[in-house]
């Protein structure tokens, strides 16, 4: 299971939209000391400071349980369902 879905108990429930896409190809960073960086590009979410920073801290976190590559890998469905339920996960 994706560990920032476990973050999803408290929203409503709502439909995904799938804005972001990822074509499988683009290498992930090799150096991400801001965490920010396994997302890729986060500009269509348009975080506020705080927000990106609670994002942050969140990826964070799923990097000493999940991994950079796993972070990676689901890099744009997190990105939607963050667009989709506007909560951070």
């Amino acid at each position: 299971m994706l560990t920032f879905l476990e973050r999803l108990n408290t929203c409503p429930k709502a439909t995904i939209s799938f804005l972001y896409h990822d074509n499988g190809k683009s290498p992930m960073p090799k150096e991400y000391s801001d965490p920010l960086t396994l997302l890729g590009d986060i500009k269509l979410l348009k975080l506020s400071p705080a927000q990106q920073d609670e994002l942050r801290s969140a990826v964070r976190n799923d990097l000493s349980t999940a991994g950079a590559e796993e972070i990676w890998r689901t890099r744009a469905f997190r990105k939607n369902v963050i667009h989709s339920f506007g909560s951070i996960v």
